[in-house]
């Protein structure tokens, strides 16, 4: 599935921009892990809950790190129009 690819092309994204900043706390941290394996349920065709925490982590990047807000909105909509 093309948009399960592009989220994990997003998410890699993701991943290295916070390894260059250095600064994300541990909670935020736990929520990308558990969007991690959100993601990984989506494959095996399931969870739901993935889009919640995109835009959770959207929220929480939007002041801080403006890349990383910007990758997780793209992520968060692509699991909207999965209609996750």
């Amino acid at each position: 599935m093309v948009s399960s690819e592009r989220i994990r092309d997003l998410l890699t994204e993701l991943n290295k921009e916070l390894q260059a900043t250095g600064d994300i706390d541990a909670e935020t941290r736990e929520l990308l892990s558990k969007l991690n394996d959100d993601l990984d349920e989506i494959a095996a065709g399931s969870g739901a809950s993935a889009g919640s925490r995109a835009k959770e982590l959207e929220s929480r990047f939007a002041a801080t790190h403006p890349v990383a807000e910007r990758i997780t909105r793209e992520i968060a909509d692509i699991l909207t129009k999965m209609g996750i």
